[in-house]
C-alpha cells in the first residue's frame, strides 16, 4: 500500500534547464519512495526519452505523449493510436502552411521536413533531431503528432479543421503536441488511478508548468505549479512553488509534508 501518488511533468518541472534530473532532485525522488510513494512522470515525451531520462532514479509508471500511452510498473495500461485517414488529411493542411509535421511512437519519431522551429524546439529540448520520413506514419502505428509553428494564429486554423477528431496542447512557442479527442494527461492518470484503486484522492499530488499539465492539475487533489509556470497554469495551482531549475521540487514537498 503507497502513501500516495505523486506525478511530475519533466520539461520546465522536475528537469533543470539542460533537461536534466539534478542531484538534488535525484535525491528527493529516493527519499519520497522510501516514505512510501509512489512516483510517475506525466509528460508529452515518448516512452524512449522519459526511460532515458529516468533510468537510475527507480521510476517505472509514466503517462507519456500527452495521455496518449501509460503504463504502471512496466505494464501498459493505455495505447491510443491516431487514425492514418486523419494524419493524411493533416499533412495535407499543414504543408499548405508550409509547417513540418512529426509523427510519434512509443520508441521513434521522425518528421515530414525540419525548418527552423524544428531545430529550435529540439535544441531547447537537448533532444537530437528527427530523422527525415515524410511516409512514416504509414508504416508505423502513431500515438501523438507534433506541429512545427511559431504563427500562433494558425493554431486556432488547425484545430477548427480537425476539432471533432484530434486535441491540440500549444507546448512551447515552436510546437504544438496533437492526441485524439478527449486525450490528455488527466486521461492517462484517470486510466493509471482506475487501475490502482485503493489510492486515497487526497493524497494525490501533481507538478507541472505548462497548458498541458492543466488537465492533470484536475485529475489530482493537490496540484502544484512551478515557479517558472505561465500565469494560467498557476492560476489553476493549489499551491506556486520555486523555479525548476533551482528548489521548486523541494520547497513544496517541505510544505506538504512529503518529506
Amino acid at each position: 500500500m503507497k502513501k500516495g501518488i505523486i506525478f511530475f511533468d519533466l520539461d520546465g518541472t522536475l528537469l533543470n534547464k539542460k533537461s536534466q534530473i539534478s542531484l538534488e532532485n535525484k535525491q528527493l525522488i529516493k527519499q519520497l519512495m522510501q516514505n512510501g510513494y509512489l512516483l510517475i512522470i506525466a509528460s508529452g515525451r515518448s516512452p524512449k526519452e522519459i526511460r532515458e531520462i529516468t533510468k537510475d532514479t527507480g521510476i517505472h509508471s509514466y503517462v507519456s505523449l500527452n495521455g496518449q500511452y501509460a503504463v504502471l510498473e512496466g505494464n501498459v495500461l493505455a495505447n491510443h493510436i491516431i487514425e492514418t485517414e486523419t494524419i493524411k488529411k493533416f499533412i495535407h493542411i499543414s504543408e499548405k502552411l508550409s509547417h513540418p509535421v512529426a509523427f510519434y511512437t512509443p520508441e521513434s519519431y521522425c518528421i515530414n521536413f525540419i525548418d527552423q522551429a524544428t531545430r529550435k524546439l529540439y535544441a531547447f529540448d537537448h533532444a537530437p533531431l528527427p530523422k527525415i520520413d515524410p511516409d512514416f506514419y504509414q508504416k508505423e502505428p502513431i500515438n501523438m503528432l507534433y506541429l512545427f509553428n511559431e504563427v500562433v494564429e494558425d493554431d486556432a486554423l488547425m484545430a477548427d479543421q480537425f476539432k471533432d477528431e484530434l486535441t491540440f496542447y500549444r507546448d512551447s512557442p515552436y510546437s504544438l503536441a496533437i492526441v485524439n479527442k478527449g486525450r490528455s494527461k488527466k486521461a492517462g492518470i484517470q486510466d493509471i488511478l482506475t487501475a490502482l484503486k485503493a489510492i486515497d484522492h487526497n493524497n494525490t499530488f501533481a507538478f507541472g508548468d505548462g497548458n498541458n499539465d492543466l488537465s492533470m492539475f484536475e485529475a489530482v487533489k493537490h496540484p502544484i505549479a512551478m515557479g517558472n509556470a505561465n500565469d494560467q497554469v498557476k492560476a489553476a495551482a493549489e499551491f506556486v512553488t520555486g523555479d525548476h531549475d533551482g528548489d521548486g521540487i523541494l520547497l513544496a514537498l517541505q510544505h506538504y509534508g512529503l518529506i
